[in-house]
């Protein structure tokens, strides 16, 4: 079984770009926990996995499936509409949507776009003919510093962050992705559904 090695090479900070594909699909897996301030703080464990699809060109990103916080899994879809500033999210049990206000911008770059992404690594997966090489960043992360991990061809492979929520609880966590295309296979991902259109605004969100 060959062992996966990870070696780092640490560079000075540098505002080398990167743009990501216009339009690209895949599947985005992680975990977060979420600490609240207090004497007795206990850690509240969050997973995920979803079907990914991302158009740049119009600015528009979709998420469908699980999600598992302290035990109790939810099946959700989420819009994001980035020219709107709207996030939709679907609870499918319920068939319910909430819609918020984003206060975050699209990044479809990392480097010199303004986002303050800065180059901190380049390393690879894997071991003597076998790896992957990739450029890890210093970046913000729905609102959050972090790092971001990008193949060859800015190709995401990885997210970590950390922080601060807007309710002071501590936050880390991680995202990985895999299994990415190029294009968008189907663009009826993105129709905002009846019910989200004619919901109430319930507040703005980060991301």
């Amino acid at each position: 079984m060959l062992t996966l090695f990870i070696i780092v090479s640490v560079f000075v900070l540098s505002h080398q770009q990167c743009c990501f594909p216009s339009q690209w699909e895949g599947i985005q897996s992680g975990s977060m926990a979420t600490v609240s301030p207090g004497p007795n703080p206990v850690p509240v464990f969050t997973s995920f996995s979803y079907l990914l699809s991302v158009d740049y060109s119009k600015h528009l990103l979709y998420l469908s499936g699980n999600v598992t916080t302290g035990g109790h899994t939810t099946q959700i879809k989420v819009i994001r509409d980035y020219s709107a500033k709207i996030q939709y999210v679907i609870d499918l049990g319920t068939n319910t949507c909430k819609k918020t206000v984003m206060t975050d911008k699209e990044v479809s770059c990392l480097g010199t776009n303004g986002d303050n992404a800065t180059v901190v690594a380049k390393t690879y997966f894997g071991a003597g003919g076998q790896q992957l090489p990739f450029t890890v960043y210093k970046s913000v992360f729905n609102g959050y510093p972090s790092t971001v991990s990008v193949a060859e061809g800015c190709i995401p492979v990885g997210t970590t962050y950390h922080g601060n929520n807007e309710y002071g609880d501590s936050v880390i966590g991680s995202i990985g992705y895999h299994s990415i295309t190029p294009g968008i296979s189907d663009l009826s991902v993105f129709a905002v559904p009846a019910n989200c259109v004619s919901a109430p605004l319930a507040g703005s969100v980060v991301g």
